[in-house]
């Protein structure tokens, strides 16, 4: 009997064979499910993660201190109570207990403390960096003049006191994975390569790096039955290489690229099969004015972003799926009523060029606006709208890889910035993209009164005062415009009926548990 594609098969079955997936609770453990990733990082270490595909892959495998619900509510992961002193420098953790590794090794506070110390242990920076930044003894480790954060006691098997050298009020948040360090040492340096050292639903199988790897059941995980007895995860390659391989029954699950978004959108075929959720992100153009003097000209930037008509894109473009933020933290984290809408003005964005000395965008000199190639339709409509005012805009599309190490670097004239929560808390895009001294600061902006009223927040443990001080630093972000906001799509799927609704969340990650 020739093969029978889903879109095919939708046909055969008709409306009434197609009853919705049952809960997953209500399921037994299929024998394996199939997900389709754009790509795979060559190699996966728990310790050093910097990047949301990784972090995908790993949540499979690898719990943190707290976790989060599908609507961003922080729940106790491995930490099971956290108290913090009144100026939030100091913090009590309450580690769970029976808890085993996949290694075998019950999971102590001892651990916990050799995780974070070994996540610093490299020269790289990466998400712990940003989470134990002002944990005492973060710069003598990183300096390699100590080996040991001297600001994190271990007070009992179940106990950890943690000092900070200023106020961290968002410090148990924190994505931070939990591994098996003496486990790993003792297996060599490339020890994530043939086994995983954590305490998540799954555990390694076997890897085949920038290709694919296979996670079977974790017997002995804390959350009970998993929904399948093993996960493989594949790289599909971008555009409709991932749509093609779930349209011929080869994966259960992909992302929809964004310049793929409108073909499967408008096609009836794929509606059974289409799952989204709005992301925790923020999506924007960075502008370097240390390569473009004009970008120094807040005039300037406020007429490229007066010239993105944002509703009609987040309409037409993105076909509905998408949304428009008034501020650079998504609203689901921060309502600020303080911040007006971002307009669409094309004859105010050419007055305030010729105010700036660059009518019809004349002066402004020749640059470059660098994308990967899935957004390369997108941004055909950012750069025709900006060169329609006259201002000299290239697109030019750069592979992947070359992408994330340049705009590092900031080796671009502008280039597309995306930042997804890593935990529920606007501090994580406030403080860690916008403050001074922060190595992820996309366009290297500096503001001393926002610096100031972001060490005020850190200095609030309740989230509501804490909230009053960030809608005025987000203020100060968007009346300076830094960077230039785009539309945030969502995460958009095509999803079998074996996964639930909810095998998305809003921060990119996968619901294993």
């Amino acid at each position: 009997m020739p093969a029978v594609q889903r879109r095919q098969f939708l046909g055969l079955l008709g409306t009434a064979g197609l009853a919705g997936a049952l809960p997953w609770p209500a399921m037994a453990a299929a024998p394996a499910l199939r997900i389709g990733l754009k790509s795979l990082p060559g190699a996966i270490n728990p310790l050093t993660v910097n990047d949301l595909v990784a972090r995908q892959v790993l949540g499979s495998m690898y719990e943190s201190l707290t976790t989060v619900d599908p609507q961003g509510r922080i729940l106790p992961g491995l930490a099971t109570a956290w108290e913090g002193s009144e100026d939030a420098r100091r913090w009590r953790l309450t580690i769970r207990d029976n808890v085993t590794f996949h290694t075998g090794r019950p999971l102590t506070a001892a651990d916990v403390k050799r995780s974070f110390e070994a996540a610093l242990a490299g020269d790289g920076a990466n998400f712990a960096v940003l989470a134990l930044s002002k944990v005492r003894g973060f710069r003598e480790l990183r300096a390699k003049t100590a080996t040991g954060l001297s600001g994190i006691t271990v007070v009992d098997d179940r106990t950890l006191e943690v000092v900070c050298d200023e106020p961290c009020a968002v410090f148990p948040f924190a994505r931070l994975n939990i591994v098996d360090v003496e486990a790993a040492e003792k297996a060599g340096p490339n020890w994530f390569r043939t086994m995983s050292a954590g305490t998540g639903p799954y555990r390694l199988l076997q890897s085949n790096d920038g290709i694919r790897m296979d996670v079977e059941a974790n017997p002995g995980w804390r959350g009970g039955a998993v929904p399948f007895e093993r996960v493989s995860f594949l790289a599909t390659g971008i555009g409709n290489d991932g749509i093609t391989l779930f349209n011929d029954s080869q994966i259960d699950f992909t992302f929809v690229d964004t310049d793929a978004l409108r073909g499967v959108m408008d096609d009836p075929g794929f509606k059974r099969w289409l799952s989204s959720v709005p992301r925790m992100q923020m999506r924007v153009v960075a502008l370097d004015p240390r390569r473009v003097k004009a970008f120094a000209d807040l005039r300037v930037r406020r007429a490229m972003s007066l010239l993105i008509d944002r509703p009609a894109m987040a309409e037409r473009f993105f076909r509905g799926v998408a949304a428009v933020h008034k501020g650079i933290v998504p609203p689901a984290l921060l309502s600020n009523e303080k911040l007006e809408p971002l307009a669409y003005d094309p004859m105010l964005a050419k007055r305030l060029l010729e105010e700036a000395g660059y009518p019809e965008g004349r002066g402004i000199d020749p640059f470059q606006v660098a994308v990967v190639p899935e957004y390369r339709r997108e941004f055909v409509y950012y750069v025709s709208q900006w060169n329609n005012a006259g201002i000299p805009a290239k697109l030019v599309v750069s592979p992947r890889q070359e992408f994330i190490s340049r705009s590092r670097r900031r080796d671009y004239d502008s280039f597309l910035f995306g930042w997804t929560a890593t935990y529920p808390d606007p501090m994580n895009f406030l403080d860690e993209l916008f403050s001074s001294r922060s190595r992820f600061n996309p366009v290297g902006w500096s503001n001393a009164k926002f610096d100031d009223l972001i060490e005020q927040a850190m200095a609030i443990p309740d989230p509501g005062r804490r909230a009053e001080v960030y809608k005025d630093a987000e203020c100060l972000v968007m009346n300076d415009l830094p960077v230039i906001p785009l539309v945030v799509p969502d995460y958009v799927a095509l999803r079998g009926n074996v996964l639930s609704e909810n095998f998305i969340t809003p921060f990119g990650g996968l619901n294993f548990g």
